[in-house]
């Protein structure tokens, strides 16, 4: 069962999966790869395997960040990390010496496993949306909104996208919900 209850893991499944297609347009930018110029690293398959390119972000913590098309990995030295399918936003927790070395496809990660504190599964995705918000934080600042509306008309899902300027702040209130810290309503009232 995921610690996460289903009205969060419903967004967090909307957001990444708009999130997915946004990384995937930031590498085709015709300026230049967005996620290179972030700071990650790409690893594609071997010459002649099927998968998709890791991005890797190395955090100053020893934490990393990994991204493909079909989903994110957290990861921690100390408590292991939490692998996020793109269709499917259930946490799996994977300790930490099974998080190492390249994956290419869905099939490569490993298999979930039972964390020693149901709680860390959610600290560790309270973790990585907070990475994620701050990227798309990152993307508006550096690109502006027009690159963002301009990556979204592209989309086939047209009805489904969030606007792409609330897109930092769903992610921040999601993981706020997530940790059971539900974010205020922004109005006028108090």
């Amino acid at each position: 069962m995921s610690p996460i209850s289903g009205p969060c893991r419903r967004k967090g499944q909307e957001l990444l999966h708009q999130q997915c297609w946004n990384w995937g347009r930031d590498i085709m930018r015709p300026q230049g790869n967005l996620l290179i110029e972030a700071g990650y690293l790409n690893r594609r398959p071997p010459e002649g395997e099927a998968g998709s390119s890791c991005y890797t972000l190395a955090l100053p913590n020893g934490d990393s960040l990994m991204l493909w098309g079909f989903g994110l990995l957290y990861g921690t030295p100390q408590n292991g990390g939490v692998y996020l399918g793109r269709y499917a936003f259930r946490p799996d927790w994977l300790p930490s010496e099974t998080i190492q070395g390249p994956m290419w496809k869905p099939d490569m990660i490993p298999a979930a496993q039972a964390p020693p504190s149901p709680r860390l599964p959610v600290d560790l995705t309270v973790a990585a949306i907070r990475r994620v918000a701050d990227y798309e934080e990152w993307v508006l600042s550096r690109c502006g909104l027009e690159y963002r509306r301009a990556v979204l008309r592209e989309w086939r899902q047209q009805d489904d996208q969030l606007p792409p300027q609330t897109v930092p702040q769903a992610w921040r209130a999601l993981a706020d919900a997530i940790n059971g810290h539900p974010h205020p309503a922004r109005s006028g009232s108090s």
